[in-house]
């Protein structure tokens, strides 16, 4: 005769279960390599966005030199009205003397055809078509939003004819205090033919703090690098911590903006004397 023995389930959903004191242990651990993991993750997505930021620069810098290619050497002039710290803009509602000659019209928007958008200075390689995708013009790290695509490009600030990217452009057209029309006349004259002075032509914006908030306008700051297009066609990563030194303390001490801006281009073309001069900074601060 066969006899059935029934067995209790109890002893078995034991043994395969976990208990509190192992889930909570194998939770800790997962916890604490997801911490592990994340500052190396970060990391290598802040070294991706870095390198398609240099990719853009490297490209404008292209579509420049096509430009200057087809105007006897020299790079797209800027609006008379444009100072040294908003070469960003890519486009202004402008127009007059200081305007002639200066800018390229295209309807950006065609739902809003009454603004009739006005490119200069690198912004008009866009309706040039020299660049076809403006997202081109905009860094992926940069974390103000009036800097980025598509708010940049498309109105964000309800300012319909102007437009901002993420890159300053070094010629710029507006005098000022300690903005002279010789320093203005020399960038406008400058030509891809100066092959034995190259200058820095492009690069990430570098004020430091955007109209005094806590909002950083430098996009890399881990490592706190600037990527840097030149007028030979070359761009490059500058790493050194001056920059980012200079940029967060320098300026909103002292001020004067524009003539920040335009020692920060002497520096990245090789020649720190002003800055170091003006923004008289301790020796220890850059080491």
């Amino acid at each position: 005769m066969c006899t059935f023995r029934m067995t209790s389930n109890r002893s078995i959903v034991h043994r395969q279960a976990f208990t509190l004191i192992e889930l909570l242990v194998v939770i800790s651990i997962v916890a604490l390599l997801i911490a592990m993991l994340l500052p190396a993750l970060k990391k290598a997505k802040e070294t991706a966005r870095r390198a398609i930021c240099l990719s853009n620069l490297r490209q404008i810098s292209n579509g420049l030199h096509v430009y200057a290619n087809e105007a006897d050497g020299h790079f797209p002039p800027t609006h008379g009205w444009m100072n040294s710290s908003l070469t960003y803009e890519l486009c202004l509602p402008r127009t007059g003397p200081g305007a002639d000659g200066y800018y390229h019209e295209m309807i950006v928007e065609p739902t809003r055809s009454q603004y009739v958008n006005r490119f200069v200075g690198h912004g008009a390689l866009i309706p040039l078509e020299i660049i076809s995708d403006p997202r081109i013009f905009y860094c992926p790290s940069q974390r103000v939003s009036r800097f980025t695509y598509p708010e940049g490009y498309y109105d964000g600030r309800n300012w319909p004819a102007y437009r901002d990217c993420s890159y300053l452009y070094r010629l710029f057209g507006q005098l000022g205090p300690g903005i002279s029309a010789q320093v203005v006349d020399r960038l406008h004259n400058y030509t891809l033919h100066d092959v034995k002075n190259p200058i820095a032509l492009e690069a990430d914006i570098f004020w430091g703090v955007d109209q005094g908030s806590a909002d950083t306008t430098w996009a890399h700051v881990d490592p706190n690098v600037l990527n840097v297009a030149y007028s030979d066609g070359h761009a490059e990563t500058v790493g050194d911590k001056a920059p980012f030194i200079y940029a967060h303390t320098a300026l909103p001490v002292y001020g004067q903006r524009d003539q920040f801006t335009m020692m920060m281009w002497e520096y990245l073309d090789g020649d720190a004397r002003l800055l170091e001069i003006i923004y008289f900074l301790p020796p220890e601060m850059l080491e």
